[in-house]
């Protein structure tokens, strides 16, 4: 063992170069990878515990960052009256961009057909613009496009994030091989 955590694994593809669709059957699917696909990564993203776990554990880190960001003091006063206002400002646009980055990263990191994976991006760039319109509705709160532009950042670094990492894993599978 290297000490890395794995990588997540590109999606399997089927003989002849093309994505598999999500109608296709579990095993005989699985049994059609191509040739260049390393051993170590055929069978992984195929559900179970640790799929479970990751789904659930974006839905509660989604469901904490909705609260944090539509509740009327998302910051308690103290931490808040310590900070001046440009360093509040910064903390605040940072933790927006890295709330969606990390986020977006947990989503697309599930093992589910790629389709799927930028449907999810894209559900968190609505969840952005949704929350900021929901903020318009709590008192001391509103909304703002400049925070759906940060919002919509930390979705694209996690989209970029996700890319890199695969293009990186399928690189190392292919010199392994």
């Amino acid at each position: 063992m290297s000490g890395e955590p794995n990588p997540p694994a590109p999606f399997p593809e089927r003989e002849g170069g093309e994505e598999q669709s999500e109608g296709t059957g579990g095993n005989a699917a699985r049994g059609e990878l191509r040739a260049s696909a390393p051993p170590s990564l055929r069978g992984k993203g195929d559900g179970g515990l640790g799929s479970s776990l990751h789904a659930v554990a974006l839905v509660v880190f989604l469901g904490l960052w909705t609260w944090k960001l539509i509740e009327p003091t998302p910051v308690p006063e103290s931490l808040s009256k310590r900070l001046g206002d440009r360093a509040r400002f910064v903390a605040a646009k940072g933790l927006h961009a890295g709330g969606y980055c990390f986020l977006t990263v947990l989503a697309v990191a599930l093992p589910v057909p790629t389709r799927w994976r930028w449907r999810l991006a894209g559900l968190l760039a609505l969840h952005g613009v949704a929350t900021e319109i929901g903020q318009t509705y709590v008192p001391g709160r509103f909304g703002s496009a400049r925070d759906v532009f940060i919002d919509w950042v930390g979705v694209g670094l996690g989209v970029l994030m996700w890319q890199l990492w695969s293009r990186r894993a399928a690189a190392r599978a292919e010199r392994q091989f």
